[in-house]
């Protein structure tokens, strides 16, 4: 049940970590923007931390499932794939737009699922997209998962704006973005291709002001 998908991009080699700067709060362009939180980030059930190569098994468990996949856009992975992309994604930078930092959530020490930041074009844009096991779906841990994230996106890497692209028959994707306080910006009617047939896209998006007054 994605918000959105990390891309599939080649690795880069990582830079040194740095926190931003007054550029990074005003706006400007900023290269090396990219910090550490502490991790994992806790929630009460949860924990998120980067994904390491080891979590491709875990990764695999759902990415292998066509009704998890077929809202991102791409056919399911076989164990090779997952090798790679854990591999790739695990390895890769966080400091500019293009970039893409993934991470695993777990509960109770178990891989579920995932989020992802997307640093997007324009001043202090990203996007956040999620996936989890469907054998944890109904109870809440998607919300809890996202919302750890956009604190991340917000508080501890400064964006201004943080966005996610559903599809609008992915009614579980629009509900969490209901409940973590995203309005809808767009909808894109037949933007896509899914399955052969067109989709229409729902833009949620949300403001680092309106996130520092709900949360």
């Amino acid at each position: 049940m994605p918000l959105s998908v990390p891309p599939d991009s080649a690795p880069r080699p990582a830079a040194p970590t740095s926190v931003p700067g007054s550029a990074a709060r005003s706006g400007a362009p900023s290269r090396g923007y990219r910090v550490d939180p502490g991790w994992p980030v806790v929630t009460p059930r949860l924990a998120l931390r980067p994904v390491a190569p080891d979590d491709a098994e875990a990764f695999y468990a759902w990415r292998s499932l066509p009704d998890v996949v077929r809202y991102m856009y791409q056919p399911p992975w076989d164990q090779e794939t997952a090798k790679v992309k854990l591999r790739t994604w695990s390895s890769a930078p966080f400091e500019e737009a293009g970039d893409v930092l993934v991470l695993a959530v777990e509960a109770d020490g178990d891989v579920i699922g995932e989020t992802m930041l997307k640093w997007a074009a324009g001043p202090r844009q990203a996007e956040v997209g999620y996936a989890l096991h469907p054998d944890v779906a109904g109870h809440g841990l998607a919300t809890e998962a996202v919302r750890a994230t956009l604190r991340l996106a917000f508080g501890s890497y400064g964006f201004h704006r943080v966005f996610a692209r559903i599809d609008e028959e992915n009614l579980p994707s629009v509900r969490v973005a209901q409940r973590l306080g995203m309005r809808q910006e767009a909808r894109l009617v037949e933007s896509d291709v899914r399955e052969g047939a067109w989709s229409t896209e729902l833009v949620y998006a949300l403001l680092d002001h309106e996130h520092a007054e709900r949360d």
